[in-house]
């Protein structure tokens, strides 16, 4: 390993020899003729070109992190990130149905990889964008720390159940955004990041990456609780107590500060530009166009108007209107 690599690497466990089989991988699939002809391929199934072009979705998403990891500029981080959401808006008008489900480890902390890069890089033109990839299943209400967030940065609407999908792993994290401006105190929120940290590679046990560290392939990109780095930002906590902690990106949270990324969600902000969810049924709030999450459907409610249906779809995923 060079001292440069070593000296710059954001993740310890990161070697150089793996970084660069990982970029190699990603360069082969990105340039991969006969995957990319599938996806023009009218004789191949939806399924079969969703499945292909989720990869290509994966693969610019891990090659952000991996490049953070890395220990490369926060400006190449953000150029990889917006190739990754511009990747997405594609991907999800060519395969509309496919969606993030909370209840499965992988899609639930992308969710909030996804939020969380967003918001610290100063992305949040794509947080309703992205909204439409979530869903939830039947009559089954949302998770709630996925509720909580996206009321927090301005997106309201989903129904919150009050059980956790995955206590385990992220009680701690539901601890330091639940409640209202008094309780939990900042000390209390700070705490609960300071113990989420703690735990957090262990509860994350059932996501795909995990371990891979350990691997013989070129395959890790690195470990990162950017929503703790989320939380510490949106909530203005002090994370003096917990920033020299494994898997915490201090340098995104104090570049989003210096960029005063956290003002864009202050509450007289948030009053100014909040988004709305409303259920086949519900009756609208305010005077809007709304965009389906299921469809590329667009259609403009008035305020008492009730949302359109169906309700959901063939696999069960709740149909849902977010507003533009």
């Amino acid at each position: 390993m060079s001292a440069d690599f070593l000296s710059t690497r954001r993740d310890p466990l990161l070697e150089e020899d793996i970084y660069l089989g990982k970029k190699e991988s990603f360069q082969k699939r990105l340039t991969h003729e006969g995957l990319r002809k599938v996806l023009t391929d009218p004789e191949k199934d939806d399924d079969h070109k969703c499945s292909i072009s989720w990869g290509f979705f994966t693969a610019y998403f891990e090659n952000t992190i991996l490049d953070y990891s890395a220990g490369l500029s926060l400006e190449t981080v953000l150029n990889d990130f917006d190739k990754t959401l511009e990747y997405y808006i594609g991907h999800k008008k060519n395969h509309i149905n496919d969606v993030l489900k909370y209840w499965e480890p992988d899609s639930f902390q992308y969710i909030l990889w996804l939020y969380s890069l967003s918001i610290l890089l100063g992305k949040q033109q794509y947080l309703v964008p992205l909204s439409r990839w979530l869903t939830i299943l039947g009559d089954v209400k949302d998770d709630p720390i996925l509720s909580i967030l996206l009321a927090r940065i301005g997106i309201v609407g989903l129904p919150r159940q009050e059980l956790l999908a995955f206590p385990k792993s992220y009680q701690y994290l539901y601890d330091a955004i639940k409640g209202d401006g008094v309780s939990p105190t900042k000390t209390e929120r700070q705490e609960s990041i300071k113990q989420y940290l703690k735990g957090w590679y262990k509860g994350m046990k059932d996501c795909y990456w995990y371990n891979r560290h350990k691997g013989k392939f070129p395959t890790f990109f690195g470990y990162w609780a950017f929503e703790a780095g989320m939380v510490t930002l949106l909530y203005g906590l002090d994370d003096s107590s917990y920033r020299h902690m494994l898997y915490y990106p201090k340098d995104l949270v104090d570049h989003a500060r210096a960029q005063g990324y956290d003002q864009l969600f202050a509450s007289e902000q948030m009053e100014q530009q909040k988004h709305y969810i409303v259920l086949p049924g519900d009756e609208s709030s305010i005077d809007g166009t709304f965009l389906c999450n299921l469809t590329n459907d667009q259609i403009i409610l008035n305020r008492g108007d009730r949302a359109p249906g169906p309700v959901e779809d063939e696999n069960g995923n709740c149909l849902f209107w977010v507003s533009q």
